[in-house]
């Protein structure tokens, strides 16, 4: 009896220590999903700038230029985001490309981030 109640411990322990969401079969390089989200966020702002921008049809450009299907993204990100600390340096990653591409916009992140005020300290 008391072996039974071993091995159902061993069962829940063992069960206990998988992932909240299955590694996507082609998960996308961090590296990759960090380009892609630097190319999403300039997309919005030249949305919420221009107004005239088809935001899906733009989507789907971003997608088709890194050859990705939208499920695939999809699944990465939902992936990537239980992972706090990737999440983090991939942010950081897109973060960096957006201002190599544009310097200005360092500026407007840096006081972005010190109006909202849930960002830690460390982060402003």
């Amino acid at each position: 009896m008391k072996n039974l109640i071993f091995y159902i411990i061993m069962v829940f322990c063992v069960s206990s220590c998988t992932e909240a969401l299955e590694k996507p079969k082609d998960l996308i390089p961090e590296d990759q999903m960090s380009e892609i989200i630097a190319d999403f966020a300039i997309n919005e702002q030249s949305y919420t700038i221009g107004g005239n921008i088809n935001s899906e049809n733009a989507t789907r450009f971003i997608l088709k230029k890194y050859n990705i299907k939208g499920d695939l993204f999809t699944q990465s990100y939902q992936y990537y985001m239980t992972k706090p600390e990737t999440i983090a340096d991939i942010f950081d990653k897109a973060q960096d490309i957006i201002k190599s591409k544009d310097p200005k916009a360092e500026d407007f992140i840096n006081k972005k981030l010190k109006e909202n005020s849930f960002v830690p300290e460390e982060v402003k």
